[in-house]
């Protein structure tokens, strides 16, 4: 008892009483058990940060994900398109078929006569493994040069090598002398 400070030995000689009591210290152990398992249980009731947000507002923040990957995607490659010889001003407009693909972790257990899956669930909510980016549909490019099939080629190519969209699904025009 010499390394306690002098107000903790009171309680520390009521601990050690406790604790070397079998009977109390089953007790002391069973009702900590509960109180742990009482707290997880109140804890479910409590609302996370996410559940707490409102479906409506998540509805809308997914809807804007797509138009906002494609805006972005038709600014880069209207500003690259841009500083191609040639090509002059330009304007792009992507289209999207399909938004965000999201692909979650499960587990799969197979029988010889059935299969189940069950998702690996994380705080609540099922763990995203992975998320794709938007598949696109097509891609229409305006710009000053597109009448000049060099230009057309050129301007197709670099499209389709950035977007794997396909060389069928891009076409190149001619920017009309009007604003």
């Amino acid at each position: 008892m010499k390394d306690v400070p002098k107000p903790l030995r009171g309680l520390q000689a009521r601990w050690q009483q406790l604790w070397n009591d079998e009977k109390r210290r089953i007790n002391f152990l069973l009702a900590l058990g509960l109180a742990g398992m009482m707290l997880l249980c109140f804890s479910e009731w409590l609302p996370s940060g996410a559940a707490a947000e409102e479906p409506a507002t998540a509805a809308g923040a997914q809807a804007e994900e797509p138009a906002a990957y494609a805006r972005e995607l038709e600014d880069r490659l209207a500003e690259l398109i841009g500083r191609m010889e040639g090509a002059g001003r330009t304007r792009v407009l992507v289209t999207l078929a399909a938004g965000p693909q999201t692909s979650y972790a499960a587990n799969t257990e197979r029988t010889a006569d059935s299969q189940r899956r069950e998702y690996v669930q994380m705080d609540g909510s099922a763990l995203v493994e992975q998320v794709a980016s938007p598949q696109l549909l097509g891609v229409a490019v305006v710009c000053e040069g597109g009448d000049d099939p060099g230009v057309q080629a050129a301007v197709t190519e670099l499209v389709d090598a950035l977007t794997d969209v396909g060389a069928n699904h891009i076409t190149v025009t001619k920017m009309s002398d009007e604003p």
